[in-house]
């Protein structure tokens, strides 16, 4: 437990418990004769490589990698991150390297990912949204493509995500760093798109915090598709600006002038709580 050392004979370990970061029993543990903290699963990613070390490694690759070990990890507990990074600021550990169980050894950029860290848990509201859509005869995308348009057109960045060329653990990634959350499904047998049920149940679990979002989607014949979307949307606690948008069959002029308007709606509300600031 906490404040528990093991003794090695010439070094010590001392023991921090990081419950549920994300096991039961995680913790991480510190060598001061080395400065070393290793932070089992806090601060690493799905990375593997012949390089050993942060520096050895583009900032690129470094920022895209852990920012979807976040979000597809971390981002449900990210008020015990919160708990955790005041807790090491408070213990003023002198850490020469930061070493996870998977990922680059942190060596000269600490400071950056702990930084990283707080900004992912405290999820403070950017101007930026993700529109997720499929789609079957290229209706439901006809309208993705002018909601996006509509975000653009008040400022908001967008990142168009169609389900058939998106993986859902890159959806998650984006996600983290957005404000908006707009999603597309056309009707099938009364209810949603699969590929577009699987994403919400993903994106659910993982408990994205300071959502704005709406849904749309065409139809055939009764169209459920928008009005279920919504519904999950609401048990993900994401603001609702809209009731949804329905197309009947393939959008004309109108609808997606509509489209144009309901991205409009939700970049304009995205921009009111962040201010227009990434």
């Amino acid at each position: 437990k906490t404040g528990d050392s093991i003794d090695l004979g010439n070094m010590k370990i001392d023991i921090i418990e990081t419950r549920m970061l994300h096991w039961p029993d995680s913790m991480v543990s510190y060598l001061p004769e080395e400065k070393i903290l290793f932070s089992q699963d806090g601060f690493g990613m799905h990375l593997a490589s012949t390089e050993r070390f942060d520096d050895e490694l583009p900032l690129s690759i470094l920022e895209e990698e852990a920012r979807k070990y976040y979000a597809n990890i971390l981002m449900p507990f990210s008020p015990l991150v919160t708990s955790l990074l005041g807790n090491l600021g408070k213990m003023e550990l002198e850490i020469d390297f930061l070493a996870p169980d998977h990922g680059p050894v942190w060596r000269s950029k600490i400071d950056w990912i702990l930084g990283k860290w707080g900004s992912w848990a405290e999820r403070k509201p950017s101007p930026k949204a993700v529109v997720v859509y499929d789609t079957m005869w290229n209706s439901t995308r006809s309208m993705a493509e002018a909601v996006t348009e509509g975000l653009t057109r008040v400022g908001v960045s967008s990142v168009l995500m169609p389900l058939r060329a998106s993986h859902i653990s890159d959806i998650a990634a984006e996600v983290l760093c957005a404000s908006g959350l707009i999603v597309g499904s056309p009707t099938i047998n009364g209810r949603i798109f699969p590929s577009v049920a699987e994403c919400m149940n993903y994106l659910g679990g993982l408990k994205p915090r300071n959502l704005v979002g709406a849904a749309f989607g065409s139809y055939g014949w009764s169209g459920e598709a928008v009005k279920e979307l919504g519904g999950l949307l609401e048990e993900m606690k994401v603001e609702l600006v809209s009731e949804g948008l329905r197309a009947v069959y393939v959008p004309d002029e109108q609808v997606l002038e509509e489209s144009v308007n309901l991205g409009q709606l939700v970049g304009r509300r995205i921009m009111e709580i962040s201010g227009g600031i990434e």
